[in-house]
């Protein structure tokens, strides 16, 4: 593992609009040609987690896929969001996922051609928010778009009201018992996508899942975690974002005002995975990037997914 720090692309968000150096991990393969495939990870609002984004890291090292692990909390002296989700904005992490694009793309062990982003909630919400073809233009110049995402239990309560990507393959993966950041708004969001031209949206449902589904054991209570579950609302082209309750449009601090006290909960529930939900995820995860030529991926585990646990849209 290679530990790096490098500087954050501002663009044109009021919360992104910030300087910060943040830190990154890179994970390089041991057996496959260089130069490798890359995916840059973008981190839960727990920020990084051995059982979550080391995991997947090496889950890909092991595919022949390299792995970049963004720190967006450290370099900005935040441990986690979760309690308030402003202390680091999805806005930020996406410039921070821009910027590790830029590095990787200059790194000659690195095939530029084969680039992509994913995320874990908070971070599976910034990886959508990178697709999002209006945010290109905010981000000034700023050329290079990453070659495919995969979200995992994203956010998705914020929706682009043009929610047209630049047709690169995404990948939903989701939980359908989560509470804190529920299926159904992030299948419309994928179903939006797909209307306004995007042919390469995949979605997959765990039915039995919670969000989380990375930590093995019981489900617990994250009693203090800021649920944003109810705040439905759309983000115009200027950035504004339309509030479906309030029937209004409003700028970014003041919605981030308005949804504290209109909208916000708090506590959710996460965890409850199991070794084979686990298993079963990573084998759909690289056989994603497998089938857009990222890797080559592990044989489908196919005795343990049964049809019922796996919705496909």
């Amino acid at each position: 593992m290679e530990s790096v720090s490098f500087d954050t692309l501002t663009f044109d968000h009021p919360a992104a609009a910030r300087a910060a150096r943040v830190n990154g991990m890179l994970h390089l393969p041991m057996q496959a040609d260089r130069p490798f495939p890359c995916m840059v990870i973008l981190t839960s609002s727990a920020g990084v987690q051995r059982h979550r984004e080391h995991y997947y890291a090496q889950a890909l090292n092991a595919a022949g896929v390299a792995a970049f692990i963004v720190d967006s909390f450290t370099g900005r002296g935040v441990r986690r969001t979760v309690a308030d989700q402003t202390l680091v904005s999805g806005a930020q992490m996406e410039g921070d996922a821009f910027a590790a694009l830029a590095l990787l793309r200059a790194d000659p062990r690195i095939d530029p051609a084969r680039i992509g982003v994913m995320g874990v909630s908070k971070g599976g919400g910034a990886t959508l928010n990178a697709a999002i073809a209006v945010r290109q233009r905010w981000r000034r110049g700023f050329d290079h778009l990453f070659d495919l995402h995969v979200a995992i239990c994203p956010g998705a309560t914020s929706q682009h009201r043009d929610p047209a990507t630049h047709s690169r393959p995404i990948f939903f993966m989701l939980a359908g018992r989560d509470d804190y950041t529920p299926a159904p708004l992030a299948i419309d969001y994928a179903e939006r996508m797909r209307a306004a031209g995007n042919r390469q949206v995949r979605v997959k449902v765990y039915s039995g899942a919670h969000h989380g589904w990375e930590s093995l054991g019981p489900v617990f209570d994250i009693r203090d975690a800021e649920n944003w579950s109810c705040c439905r609302n759309f983000i115009e082209d200027d950035g504004n974002h339309f509030v479906v309750a309030a029937g209004r449009a409003m700028p970014e601090p003041e919605y981030q005002a308005w949804a504290r006290i209109h909208c916000v909960t708090h506590g959710a529930r996460a965890g409850g995975g199991t070794a084979a939900l686990k298993a079963r995820a990573t084998t759909d995860l690289l056989a994603f990037l497998s089938d857009n030529g990222f890797g080559v991926a592990k044989q489908p585990q196919a005795a343990a997914i049964r049809e019922e646990d796996i919705v496909s849209a």
